[in-house]
């Protein structure tokens, strides 16, 4: 059932992992057996590892009890006990309590605890997807998280909104709405169960884009003419110009390290990538190879940019890399709106309605669950 804002609540943080062996996963999958759960939900925790696990497209859960690496769970009183035994070295490498306040982040910080253990790969399962649907016939806000769970609408306004985007503390979203007939950036504090009207110029106000430090935003506006790339501060003030042309510059996106922002612009007659420090200067242009590349997202380590590219009249999901500056495209079937995971690895992307989760070292995709139709431009929490 979908729950409504007011009652969404999001978990913060994940836990730190001592590693040991790790395993390099390239093609092949890191096989693993469910042991012993133990406790009155173990039952249910035991499909929900499973689950994430699976999604990670890099572990196989086995039913051979004779695998190497065995998971092991206890849980009491919303606690859930944790272990991972790697039988050949006879060694427990993980064993930990994950409280995450319910049983189900406490298996997904589980589940990431035995990702990272195993292949050095930060885990993905406590994240949380902020995304658009229009299965009530109008373009509204949702949330779930990764394994399709918990799925919660944000807005009921019964008109456009687009381009959500996470603070770094996953403490809010910013979006566009068209609630007062016009474009502007609306943002949803979800402990505070609020929502505020934060940029509503004359004109445009689109693709806001939390700074790392969650204390600024970049965004579209249009209030002195063509839409230009602004900063404005959370806390009020004047907003500070970045772009300045005759062309459309739309959806900034910040490097990690918050000294540059890439977006997109038409400046040279197609829609392409531009790179611009955030604290003025001169635009670089990204060379994709493709003549429409747009939507660009800056992976957290900040050597990559994902990005729509429009190839034969669909739309594919592209990555751009910075150490190289080179392009490459990594879906045949389409794709569009890519958001990187906290891991630089995985994307999760939308493709004719439903939303997709790939792999770009094996290119391997999966489906992500979700009882909705018509999804679009996907969010990951950081």
């Amino acid at each position: 059932m979908i729950a409504v804002l007011f009652f969404v609540s999001c978990l913060l943080f994940l836990p730190s992992i001592c590693l040991y062996g790790q395993v390099e996963v390239t093609g092949g999958k890191v096989r693993v057996f469910l042991g012993h759960f133990q406790g009155k939900d173990a039952e249910s925790c035991r499909k929900i590892i499973s689950k994430d696990l699976l999604q990670t497209l890099l572990i196989d859960v086995s039913s051979e009890e004779s695998e190497r690496y065995v998971i092991n769970a206890r849980l009491t009183d919303k606690v859930l006990e944790g272990s991972l035994l790697d039988k050949v070295k006879k060694t427990e490498l993980i064993h930990k309590s994950f409280s995450g306040g319910d049983l189900r982040q406490s298996s997904h910080l589980f589940s990431d605890a035995i990702l990272e253990t195993l292949t050095g790969i930060k885990g993905f399962s406590s994240c949380k997807i902020a995304f658009i649907s229009s299965e009530t016939g109008f373009k509204e806000l949702y949330i779930m998280d990764m394994d399709g769970a918990g799925l919660a609408r944000l807005t009921a306004d019964k008109t456009i909104s687009a381009h959500p985007r996470w603070s770094h503390d996953r403490s809010m979203i910013a979006y566009t709405s068209y609630k007062s007939g016009y474009p502007d950036v609306y943002i949803i504090k979800l402990a505070k169960h609020s929502r505020i009207r934060f940029s509503f110029f004359p004109g445009v106000n689109s693709g806001a884009c939390f700074s790392p430090d969650d204390k600024s935003l970049a965004l579209t506006l249009s209030k002195d003419g063509n839409p230009e790339i602004y900063i404005m501060d959370l806390e009020g003030g004047t907003p500070r110009q970045l772009t300045q042309n005759r062309a459309t510059n739309t959806s900034p996106c910040w490097s990690p390290d918050g000294k540059q922002i890439v977006y997109t612009s038409d400046e040279r007659g197609s829609i392409q990538l531009f790179v611009i420090p955030a604290e003025g200067g001169h635009p670089k242009r990204l060379i994709t190879g493709n003549t429409y590349s747009s939507e660009p997202d800056w992976s957290a380590d900040g050597q990559k940019i994902a990005f729509s590219a429009r190839i034969g009249g669909q739309f594919q999901v592209g990555v751009y890399n910075l150490s190289t500056n080179q392009a490459s495209i990594l879906t045949t079937q389409g794709g569009e709106d890519p958001s990187w995971t906290p891991n630089s690895r995985h994307l999760v992307y939308a493709s004719e309605g439903s939303l997709y989760l790939m792999d770009t070292v094996s290119r391997q995709t999966t489906k992500l669950n979700c009882e909705l139709k018509n999804c679009s431009q996907p969010s990951v929490s950081p």
